[in-house]
């Protein structure tokens, strides 16, 4: 097991309407996950290669966001993310992440990544699982390892059940097959949504499900985000589209709760599921809370 601690102070770049940027804290856990990745296999910097030289990414299948309390951080307040990261099969590697700011917990986020490879240079759509070799960890019996692991299994699990179709409930909810919902068609700009390996940025699916909820939510009441999990199946060249969809959408005077499905308009493949739970905020906890 590999652990780090990051220190942050609370600015622009880190904040949004509602306190912390949900969209940060995914990117800087990734960023997190991305760098202890390179220490469990011995590199300073996260730098991975093939065998024929080819680059080497880490591509999330899951990404879980639990008991988001983000509104609690504020401009200029000091905190912390606790990472901690293991391997947990052939090409795949689990991490926990801990939010903290004055003592409290404002947020957990699990991140289930695999190693991947282009077939094709420049081609999202030839991605395949690509094995490096790992130093064997020691610590396999360790409470600490061992809780780790079940939470990895946990999230695994899920995200297959999700992709193969095998529908199941996710805080009560589940697929509405009869109700014509609403959806948006979204066009990923290269200069915003991509990264620095060209691949649509996993973060910015769920920038694109708030744009997705807020096109049917527009001039309504503000939701603060509460629990996420994105189930990624596959990413899209620079050019195409993401159709989102909803597949239940439901709400009531102090929560909201809805299932994204992300399919690409170029074959109409589904590459991401995307399940959230907002909660409205009282008046006297931020001044946006009851927006009219």
């Amino acid at each position: 097991m590999i652990s780090c601690n990051a220190q942050f102070i609370a600015g622009m770049p880190n904040l949004s309407l509602c306190g912390l940027s949900e969209n940060w804290l995914l990117k800087e856990c990734g960023n997190q996950h991305w760098f202890v990745l390179a220490k469990q296999f011995g590199e300073t910097l996260p730098d991975f290669r093939a065998p024929d030289g080819s680059p080497v990414y880490a591509a999330f299948v899951a990404v879980k966001l639990d008991d988001a309390r983000l509104q609690l951080i504020n401009e200029n307040d000091q905190f912390c993310i606790e990472t901690r990261l293991i391997p947990i099969g052939r090409a795949r590697f689990f991490s926990s992440h801990q939010l903290l700011c004055n003592g409290q917990t404002c947020a957990r986020v699990e991140m289930l990544s695999t190693q991947v490879s282009r077939r094709e240079a420049g081609n999202n759509q030839s991605v395949v699982r690509t094995e490096l070799a790992t130093e064997t960890s020691t610590d396999s019996a360790s409470d600490a390892r061992l809780t780790l692991n079940a939470q990895a299994i946990r999230l695994a699990d899920s995200a297959k059940a999700f992709r193969n179709e095998h529908w199941q409930e996710w805080l009560e909810l589940r697929p509405d097959t009869c109700a014509k919902l609403p959806g948006i068609i979204h066009h990923p700009c290269p200069h915003n949504d991509f990264n620095g390996a060209d691949f649509l940025y996993f973060a910015n699916f769920q920038a694109a499900a708030d744009r997705a909820e807020w096109s049917w939510n527009r001039n309504r009441q503000l939701w603060q985000i509460a629990d996420r999990q994105l189930n990624y199946y596959g990413n899209i060249n620079i050019g195409d589209a993401l159709h989102l969809s909803f597949a239940t959408l439901k709400s009531d005077e102090r929560t909201l709760l809805h299932w994204l499905s992300v399919r690409r308009d170029s074959d109409g493949q589904k590459i991401a599921d995307i399940l959230t739970r907002k909660q409205r905020l009282n008046g006297a906890e931020y001044r946006w809370a009851n927006r009219g």
